[in-house]
């Protein structure tokens, strides 16, 4: 399944932006925590108020589930420095405008292309090099 089908699957479970990226990732990882997942909701559209963009927060979480050691060195700098550069700021409200036009055509592909900035530095899920 590509990683679009992927989104698209989470999305008809109901899963907002963080709670994708964290279902994805714990799926890569060969794992299953329905909680975390389901406490991901937290972040959704910016914590319910246009703040940290829930896609990032959950991206940074991710990272911990899957290797807190090295998220805590270059990991989280990186992917930190990438989403702003990507996307202009850190805040839903920065990013989109609270736009519901924006909204609707920036945020699945926000979390398509933080999803796989994170599967790069993880080395996890679909086009990562296996030699």
């Amino acid at each position: 399944m590509t990683l679009q089908e992927r989104l698209f699957e989470s999305r008809l479970k109901g899963h907002c932006c963080s709670q994708t990226i964290m279902a994805l990732c714990i799926e890569d990882l060969g794992r299953e925590n329905e909680d975390l997942i389901a406490a991901m909701a937290a972040f959704c559209n910016g914590m319910g108020q246009g703040k940290i963009c829930g896609t990032l927060a959950a991206a940074v979480a991710a990272l911990y589930v899957a290797d807190a050691s090295a998220a805590q060195g270059y990991m989280q700098d990186d992917l930190m420095e990438w989403f702003g550069d990507t996307y202009g700021g850190y805040d839903c409200f920065e990013i989109i405008h609270d736009d519901p036009v924006k909204r609707a055509e920036l945020c699945p592909m926000i979390v398509m292309e933080t999803y796989r900035k994170l599967q790069e530095l993880l080395r996890i899920g679909e086009g990562v090099d296996e030699h």
